[in-house]
């Protein structure tokens, strides 16, 4: 299938080149084209409705990674515009919104500073019949792990607890809270097989390589590397740092926090393995330890 990408973020460069070794032909959706070589073609739009209509006459499925989380409202315009454009085209109806996420479908309130534009962009999907559409549901990528030498992910800073700087591992509250973790390599070999899948799609699609609790995975970092350490971030300190509201940057990293806390970050087991046995049979979704035994055996992206 011809699968158009919008945006070039990290985690398309990962739905580029897993789409294109499962077979499927990729374009890239940009405001901005870059000069360096392409390794695939580029398409210009600025994510208007009759662009995208324009951009999407000979595709048949749109993946987004486009997010702004100093904005929401306008990324959900825009992925408003993206499901238009897919109702309009003859061709183009298969579509995933970007979200990469926590469980949405039972927290649908998490993270909170997106919750409404998400609540919004849910509710028209849920109203289109004449597309095929799922929000993926992964928490958070296992990649996050691993050294910035060895992903295309961007640091997150303080979103993330992990300091490579300083070898820091910050633990949320008492720690026992349960996440699971996916690789984001994993993910995109997941849509690449979903968007061939002639089985009927769910609206939400769970995906995990692992599941555990913040001080099972400081204890495996801690253990491949003895130099890492912890301390504790209370939640006390997390809705503090909320309601004190200093700065924008401030209050999302207090939501983050709060998300392995409402139970968000835990994906549930039996969707999970369902979904597993209906569309990924062929796909091994990699553990924690795994991924970080195949980063301490090569320098290059894992």
């Amino acid at each position: 299938m011809k699968v158009a990408i919008a945006g070039t973020s990290n985690v398309g460069q990962y739905l580029i080149e897993e789409l294109t070794t499962y077979g499927h032909d990729v374009i890239v959706l940009t405001r901005n084209p870059k000069r360096e070589e392409k390794k695939v073609e580029h398409r210009v739009t600025d994510y208007s409705v009759a662009s995208l209509v324009a951009i999407l006459k000979d595709c048949d499925a749109l993946v987004s990674t486009i997010a702004d989380f100093s904005n929401p409202p306008a990324a959900t315009k825009n992925h408003f515009n993206m499901l238009e454009a897919c109702i309009q085209s003859r061709k183009c109806k298969t579509f995933i919104p970007s979200e990469w996420t926590s469980n949405v479908e039972d927290y649908p309130e998490q993270p909170i500073f997106l919750a409404d534009a998400n609540k919004a962009l849910h509710q028209r999907l849920k109203e289109e019949t004449s597309i095929r559409w799922t929000i993926i549901c992964n928490s958070w990528f296992t990649d996050y792990v691993v050294p910035k030498s060895q992903r295309y992910l961007r640091d997150l800073g303080p979103l993330w607890p992990m300091d490579f700087s300083s070898k820091v591992f910050t633990i949320y509250g008492p720690g026992t809270q349960i996440i699971d973790l996916t690789s984001v390599r994993d993910v995109a070999k997941a849509v690449a097989v979903l968007i061939d899948s002639k089985e009927p799609w769910e609206q939400y699609t769970h995906l995990s390589g692992d599941q555990l609790s913040w001080n099972d995975l400081f204890a495996i970092i801690k253990r491949r590397d003895p130099e890492w350490t912890s301390q504790s971030k209370p939640l006390a300190n997390t809705i503090h740092q909320v309601t004190a509201n200093e700065s924008p940057e401030s209050v999302i990293l207090g939501h983050f926090e709060i998300l392995s806390y409402a139970g968000a970050l835990a994906l549930p087991k039996e969707k999970v393995q369902r979904q597993r046995s209906k569309y990924f049979q062929d796909i091994h979704f990699r553990t924690v330890d795994e991924i970080l035994e195949t980063a301490a055996a090569r320098d290059e992206i894992v």
